[in-house]
């Protein structure tokens, strides 16, 4: 069956964005974007009125949870506008088109058993707002580390690294809770590889005692839609 699925978004090329990371995941078959509209909406006891971008989806049901989380992890906002609409009527050939276009999805294979922890930098990071969301149970340690010979550039909604002399990325280690490698490797792959990221091993320090230690590093692949750089290197202290 398929669905519509909507989302909003402050700035156009932050709409761009989203709709584009979807299509290229095969997440969805299309993505429109509508003119600026003007929301008012209460927020935190207050009433708002913003003008916003709406990014309208076209896939199946089958998709809809993969691309309601691409759009969870994609956006910027804490809680993000995503409805989703049952088409009740389409044309045959269209339908076909929207499920043939979303079948193809690439599957994402597990590398051999590595067990790397994983360095994060942006909104995976503890106290960041996809932390609790994504990673909640799933993670056995936590350590403050430091990317050398990388740089942190801001992005529409979270940050890229890229590889450069003299730079560096304040980030943490996260090791996965026993048991749980598997279903977070494969999580933050589905997470993270549609909306513009590679997975390479790099080295790592850790804080607490200097130690180089091997981790998974999701860097900014060669279309990422990067912004300024943060020059402290660290997401937190973005101005």
């Amino acid at each position: 069956m398929i669905v519509t699925v909507r989302t909003t978004t402050d700035a156009r090329a932050k709409a761009e964005a989203l709709a584009r990371g979807a299509v290229e995941a095969r997440l969805v078959a299309c993505a429109q974007i509508s003119a600026p509209v003007t929301s008012v909406y209460h927020w935190r006891g207050a009433i708002e009125t913003t003008e916003e971008w709406e990014v309208v989806f076209k896939t199946t049901e089958a998709r809809y949870p993969a691309l309601e989380a691409h759009l969870l992890a994609a956006h910027d906002y804490e809680t993000p506008e995503i409805l989703a609409t049952r088409v009740t009527r389409a044309s045959e050939g269209y339908a076909r088109w929207v499920e043939r276009e979303t079948s193809a999805a690439l599957e994402i294979e597990a590398p051999p058993h590595d067990e790397r922890p994983f360095f994060v930098y942006g909104t995976l990071r503890p106290g960041a707002y996809n932390h609790d969301r994504f990673l909640a149970g799933r993670i056995g340690a936590e350590a403050d580390a430091v990317l050398h010979g990388a740089v942190l550039h801001d992005g529409p909604g979270y940050p890229y690294v890229v590889p450069a002399d003299g730079g560096r990325v304040v980030g943490t280690l996260l090791t996965p809770a026993p048991g749980a490698y598997g279903e977070l490797f494969g999580l933050l792959d589905r997470l993270e590889l549609p909306v513009g990221y590679e997975r390479v091993a790099m080295d790592v320090v850790r804080v607490r005692d200097s130690a180089r230690v091997s981790a998974w590093v999701f860097l900014a692949a060669p279309d990422a839609p990067l912004g300024a750089v943060i020059e402290s290197g660290d997401w937190f202290d973005r101005p």
